[in-house]
């Protein structure tokens, strides 16, 4: 199986990647969200691979990230959803807004995926709410987005309890999706809470 390649960008486009990596040309299929960190053309990238098999054939998806990937495979886990619409959901919501539907049931954010129906997105909800922490443990700290000031004070302290800083971030990520706006202390309170949700 093919795990990633590392290689050439020959041309890229919103939905398909060209690496060339030891001669060969591998044509990926991308969400919007891979294509947006892409390098030009002609200069060295990365991507994480999945090679997926169909009854039509063999296709190659090319992820930015562990988390997209891990997105993806997830997906595709679910009974009536394939590749394509699991691209979708990757191009159009960001991992910490996927991660906050799925455990808070918000459907009518699953909605506004194109080709995601209403039942398909609560089928999405039903099949993987216990399976979401497998996206969560590959959210890196650049998926939860900028860091401003309250953010660098509010991560320092908690280390300095003794917390993880790659899941401190996580929960800011999570909780910035959900639009969670609080004072530091009152923040540092209800991320320790969340914190040891997480432990249980």
């Amino acid at each position: 199986m093919i795990s990633h390649i590392n290689g050439v960008l020959v041309s890229k486009t919103p939905m398909i990647a060209v690496l060339e990596s030891a001669g060969i040309g591998w044509e990926l299929q991308i969400p919007l969200s891979t294509y947006e960190k892409l390098p030009l053309p002609q200069e060295k990238a990365f991507l994480y691979a999945y090679l997926h098999f169909t009854q039509d054939g063999a296709k190659l998806f090319g992820f930015s990230s562990l988390a997209e990937k891990a997105m993806f495979q997830l997906l595709i886990s679910v009974s009536g959803v394939g590749p394509k619409i699991a691209i979708s959901v990757i191009s159009t919501l960001s991992i910490a807004s996927f991660v906050r539907s799925i455990e808070r049931g918000e459907e009518h954010l699953l909605v506004k995926v194109p080709g995601l129906g209403k039942k398909s997105a609560q089928r999405l909800i039903v099949e993987l709410r216990d399976k979401i922490h497998s996206v969560q443990s590959f959210m890196e700290p650049g998926e939860a987005g900028p860091a401003d000031s309250q953010s660098l004070e509010l991560e320092s302290a908690l280390q300095s309890l003794g917390f993880n800083l790659k899941d401190i971030r996580r929960e800011l990520s999570i909780m910035k999706a959900d639009g969670v706006e609080l004072p530091l202390e009152q923040m540092i309170k209800e991320t320790i809470k969340r914190l040891y949700q997480r432990m249980k």
